[in-house]
């Protein structure tokens, strides 16, 4: 695909990025311009155009989203590729929406120049209606790159589907403490809360049970209503469960096949359990549930109704859980503030760290930075050494093999930046990561991601060394008199921020900073251990298995 300005007789056969309106003619975006177009281009004084010549191995907008769509699309759905660009994902049938917000946030990070938005997941919808966008920011796009997406969309499920609704009868099991009158409105309460927040669901509230709130009395009570004609069991307990031991937990764990979602990160309804036996749901009502907005209990109840299979996976990355509103607290409790500041050492200097690995690691012939060490990645272990010291923010600069690095990180809370100009040095990953660095940090900590032996305690004293308020500061690292990684550098030298090079001996890089200079002494050679080439896997691997 051949992007640039094109003058006006060369416009012909080229694709427009941009919708274009001339008088009362419309030109989509993607339109292709024909030779009947040219005139009028030039009666609105027009000389040039951005626009897009298709080259060999090239596909347009239609027919790329029309692949990329039906790879999405799941049962009961249906695409539509509008005049503007845009493909709309279609419910065929009256029914509950269903995607992975996991991988709908994926499909977005690398979904090269495609935009995908949907409806809230596991919500009631009509037939016709509008589920999803999927948008090519492009007129045209390499076909390599359609296909590229479509292959890291096969292995899964389709995406996007919609689950017809079908009746469900339904068991309420009540677990009683004191038996009384303010129990009994409470779970009244509870169950009207139900009934209105699954009005289009078809449930069918057939059978009550009760039962004391032991965990013996509860799992009888469970295996009884489980043998009888109920496709979900409501559990109302009379307590929250707050620990895995505690009574419900104790009685599920006696009687079903498993449980797929344990708790609810919402504060005030966190006892929240979904579970499943021979096919059947057991869904554990929050104590608060007709206190609390419940919306994100729904959701979750929905999909384990509508969902033929529950896995725990599908409940393990829940997404941020709002509060309902803003509250203000009440005045006894304005004597209890704790600022935020309170609990930072003020003395101390905010070093922010970045993590290299972004780099091919030529020498090694592949990416040494994915070379297993005891069973993980090598980059994860100077990652993880920064993550728990006192370094922060700390950022991961990625590059080559970006996505199957990132995989690996998925459950620790670090700053990811992508370099796409890796090939170009490794001076662009640390350009990439400086420019991200809050300005409230003092100082930047360069480590290589190729350090498999740093620790936290070593970070963390290098940080101590860092003289807080003098933004004209280089901490360096040394072994026997020789320079090594890694390096802090003051906000005041971001511009010269560098690594310690293989040949430092040979390059004067910090001579200009002698004056600013503290040295971190280094007393163990393997503290430093900077892997280069095959040969230091190697011993790392065999040290790994003594």
């Amino acid at each position: 695909m051949n992007c640039q300005e094109f003058k006006i007789k060369d416009l012909i056969g080229k694709y427009l990025f941009n919708e274009l309106t001339i008088g009362n003619t419309v030109f989509p975006r993607a339109y292709k311009v024909q030779e009947k177009d040219i005139p009028l281009f030039k009666q609105a004084y027009i000389e040039t155009m951005f626009a897009a010549e298709m080259e060999e191995g090239d596909c347009d907008a239609s027919a790329a989203l029309g692949q990329i769509a039906a790879k999405l699309c799941g049962k009961n759905t249906a695409y539509s590729i509008t005049e503007n660009g845009i493909c709309k994902i279609i419910s065929t049938i009256d029914g509950v929406f269903a995607a992975n917000e996991d991988r709908i946030s994926k499909f977005n990070r690398h979904g090269n120049f495609f935009i995908l938005n949907t409806i809230s997941p596991y919500i009631v919808v009509e037939k016709d209606s509008v589920v999803a966008e999927l948008e090519l920011n492009l007129p045209l796009i390499p076909q390599e790159k359609v296909d590229e997406l479509l292959m890291s969309l096969s292995g899964n499920m389709e995406l996007l589907s919609i689950h017809d609704i079908s009746a469900k009868k339904v068991g309420l099991i009540y677990t009683r403490l004191t038996n009384d009158k303010k129990e009994t409105k409470h779970f009244t309460g509870i169950v009207k809360r139900l009934v209105s927040d699954f009005p289009k669901m078809d449930l069918k509230f057939e059978h009550e049970y009760q039962s004391a709130h032991t965990s013996e009395d509860i799992a009888n009570i469970l295996q009884r209503a489980l043998k009888e004609n109920n496709d979900v069991l409501f559990v109302l307990p009379a307590q929250q469960t707050r620990c895995p031991h505690d009574v419900i937990i104790k009685a599920l764990n006696s009687v079903v096949d498993d449980i797929v979602c344990s708790y609810l990160p919402q504060v005030n309804a966190g006892d929240f359990i979904i579970a499943s036996k021979s096919g059947k749901r057991i869904i554990v009502i929050p104590y608060n549930y007709d206190n609390v907005d419940s919306s994100y209990a729904v959701r979750y109840m929905r999909q384990a109704l509508v969902n033929d299979k529950l896995n725990a996976y599908d409940f393990d990355h829940p997404q941020n859980f709002v509060l309902a509103k803003t509250q203000k607290i009440v005045a006894e409790e304005q004597n209890h503030y704790i600022s935020a500041s309170n609990t930072n050492n003020k003395s101390q200097a905010q070093i922010a760290a970045i993590v290299l690995a972004a780099g091919i690691g030529s020498r090694c012939g592949r990416n040494k930075l994915l070379t297993p060490i005891n069973g993980e990645p090598l980059f994860l272990k100077a990652l993880k050494a920064a993550v728990k010291s006192k370094a922060s923010p700390v950022f991961l600069i990625t590059g080559h093999q970006a996505e199957e690095m990132e995989d690996y990180i998925d459950d620790i809370d670090v700053n990811v930046v992508r370099n796409t100009s890796y090939r170009s040095g490794i001076k662009t990953s640390i350009e990439a990561g400086i420019k991200s660095i809050p300005s409230f940090c003092d100082g930047v900590m360069i480590l290589p991601a190729d350090m498999p032996n740093i620790s936290k305690e070593y970070i963390n004293k290098m940080i101590e060394m860092y003289k807080k308020g003098d933004n004209k500061q280089l901490i360096l690292s040394e072994y026997k008199n020789k320079k090594c990684n890694p390096i802090i550098w003051g906000k005041d030298f971001y511009t010269y921020a560098d690594i310690v090079p293989e040949n430092a001996e040979l390059r004067t890089i910090f001579a200009p900073f002698a004056d600013y200079t503290k040295v971190f002494k280094v007393k163990n050679s393997d503290d430093v251990l900077d892997v280069t080439f095959p040969a230091d896997i190697e011993k790392l691997q065999k040290e790994a298995t003594k």
